[in-house]
């Protein structure tokens, strides 16, 4: 609802209003959400204090001037005095003194229309400006217009009042139903804009007090302006204590009110009030060189720590996830379930952990396992190729850099790896290929548990647990000279040597015929199966890429095999076995059971392996269960 109040110095301009008014909703029809109120008075004061919540005030001449200079919150619109008002005025002035000098007295917003018109009248008519609208400026301004001759005065209403009580002729200057009519419009504009700058307001105050920053502004003259309820709470104070109070009187003295009263920038100003530490930022308020004021933020140094927390766990939200569990581990031979029992035992404590296997034993997936089961699964996993990245780059990757710390850094800086992973785990793989160079610092950061950025000053303080991974004897790296003895006896806390695929014995087949799986499903073509004597094959090649290789062949035999079931044949085009190692063809009729698929099993290993003892482990069976077997099978190999 848009209230509108007129307050008019006459009776007959109350006429007026009303006459405009009707003639406003006739041509723009009438509006529920728009009112007015018009009253008889000349009172500034009276005005203010009856009209406090209309959103305009519309008056005209002095009345108007008066309110202007008095109120500070409400609008206040001037109904113009046109120069077709004034001669009206003139006219009737005239009509009824007679032809007589007139001299038109107000303050300029009143009488201007008398310097833009033609004097077109039988008589002289002058202009006498005030340079208020107090009495005794209209009085004085009266007096010189009688002392040139002026038989006439024309003027607003507590002039002509004046001249009514002393006997001089007055005639009461004439508003139009079009100029309160043009009044009336810009009052409208006036409210909408006003609407505007308060809800602009609600805004800035809302941001302003929802905040969790403690913000003060003081102007000028150090009087505080601003004072929202975070910088109550953070200061132990009243923002009705504060709050439109001298700046010395409300706070008592120190560095804050000392940044406050200086026109100056401090950017992360480390700040202590009473007991607690803050971080202040200060911003001085100018203009055309002059300054208007100063705006603080601060914050308890322990909620940017806090913060900090937060922002380094929402890290792995960035791909810093660790997705396999040990249930994602295939297999069940002995040597497989040793090292899961390892691992398992190993993930309940924050040791540093060493990952050792041949290429494709699956160190990766058994480090992501070790996280997701420790205290430290919510935190971030950070996987690191150290021999993928460059070794210029090596240092800013793993520490991060500062802002322009190099040629081509970022302008803003980055975050490095180890603080990626700040209260979760770094895995390191390819450890071995670190080079000498940062060795030295890997270890520092390991020891201290902080890092330092590149080009920086400062230290960061860090919570990692490391894995690292490699398939080089490290020992022999030592002896050579090529890696740090301290370093790699602070990464093996505990290790795990993870089995190769040709040790892992009938794990073999249960693995191929899992990938087997998930190719034909992800080919959209029919299930395939591994037959008895592929199986057998399978399990005499030495599979020396490990898992890697053997899902890279099953998806070879996913998109070869035009059969249900994968032949001998299949098998020896894609594994890259010497000729003497391909058995010859058996008629499929001599496997046509699982006792027979057994016997044959067993018998190329016990062929290829080279020793019984070997065989069995293969196999995942003891020697005992191994010899019986043969005899068994009437193998005497």
């Amino acid at each position: 609802m848009v209230h509108i109040a007129f307050a008019v110095p006459d009776s007959v301009l109350v006429n007026v209003v009303h006459e405009a008014w009707a003639l406003h909703e006739k041509l723009f029809g009438k509006h529920v959400d728009l009112r007015y109120t018009v009253d008889f008075s000349i009172d500034p004061e009276f005005i203010l204090s009856k009209h406090y919540n209309a959103d305009v005030i519309v008056s005209r001449g002095g009345v108007a001037a008066a309110l202007k200079e008095r109120n500070t919150l409400i609008p206040v619109v001037e109904i113009p005095i046109t120069s077709d008002d004034m001669r009206t005025s003139i006219r009737r002035a005239i009509e009824r003194y007679g032809e007589q000098p007139i001299g038109v007295v107000g303050t300029v917003n009143t009488i201007r229309p008398v310097y833009f018109m033609s004097h077109d009248f039988p008589v002289s008519i002058r202009p006498y400006p005030t340079s208020s609208v107090y009495m005794r400026d209209l009085v004085e301004g009266m007096e010189r217009a009688v002392a040139d001759g002026s038989r006439i005065i024309l003027a607003g209403h507590n002039t002509c009042h004046y001249c009514d009580e002393h006997g001089i002729p007055a005639e009461l200057i004439y508003s139009s139903v079009e100029s309160v009519f043009l009044a009336i419009i810009e009052a409208k504009r006036c409210a909408d804009i006003a609407r505007l700058e308060r809800e602009n307001s609600m805004i800035f105050r809302g941001i302003v007090n929802n905040v969790f920053e403690g913000i003060i502004a003081v102007d000028r003259d150090n009087i505080i302006r601003t004072f929202n309820p975070a910088a109550a709470e953070l200061l132990g104070r009243k923002t009705s204590d504060c709050l439109g109070h001298p700046l010395n009187q409300a706070l008592p003295e120190g560095r804050l009110t000392s940044i406050l009263s200086d026109n100056m920038a401090y950017t992360n100003e480390i700040v202590r009030i009473g007991s607690d530490n803050f971080v202040l930022n200060s911003t001085p308020i100018n203009h055309e060189g002059k300054r208007l004021g100063t705006l603080v933020t601060f914050q308890a140094a322990q909620t940017i720590s806090n913060a900090e927390s937060r922002l380094r766990d929402r890290q792995r939200v960035s791909g810093h996830l660790a997705k396999y569990h040990f249930e994602n581990i295939l297999g069940e031979s002995p040597a497989i379930r040793n090292a899961i029992y390892q691992a398992r035992r190993y993930a309940g404590v924050d040791s540093n952990i060493l990952l050792y296997g041949e290429t494709g034993t699956g160190k990766e997936l058994f480090a992501q396992s070790i996280h997701n089961e420790s205290n430290r699964a919510l935190g971030p996993f950070v996987p690191v190729n150290c021999a993928a990245i460059p070794e210029n780059l090596m240092e800013s990757e793993f520490f991060g850099y500062e802002g322009g710390a190099f040629t081509g850094a970022s302008k803003a800086g980055k975050i490095g790896l180890f603080e990626a992973a700040h209260e979760g785990t770094i895995f390191l793989d390819e450890v071995s290929d670190i080079p000498l160079t940062l060795q030295s610092r890997l270890l520092r950061v390991i020891q201290e548990r902080e890092v330092r950025r590149v080009g920086s000053n400062r230290v960061t303080p860090i919570d990692v647990r490391i894995i690292c991974a490699t398939n080089r004897n490290l020992l022999e790296l030592i002896e050579q000279g090529r890696f740090r003895e301290d370093l790699y006896f602070r990464l093996k806390v505990l290790s795990v040597d993870l089995p190769p695929l040709r040790e892992r014995g009938t794990d073999i087949s249960k693995i191929m015929q899992h990938y087997l799986s998930y190719y034909t499903h992800k080919f959209s073509k029919p299930a395939i199966t591994l037959s008895p004597q592929a199986s057998a094959l399978a399990l005499t090649y030495s599979w020396p890429g490990n898992i890697r290789e053997i899902r890279n062949i099953s998806e070879q035999l996913a998109v070869l095999c035009e059969s249900e079931v994968v032949t001998p044949e299949d098998m020896a085009m894609v594994l890259p076995l010497p000729k003497s190692a391909k058995p010859a063809p058996v008629p499929p009729t001599q496997f046509s059971d699982l006792e027979e698929l057994n016997r044959l099993q067993i018998l190329h290993v016990v062929q290829t392996a080279g020793s019984r003892t070997k065989a069995a482990q293969i196999l995942g069976i003891s020697k005992t269960t191994l010899w019986r077997k043969c005899k068994e099978y009437g193998i005497t190999t």
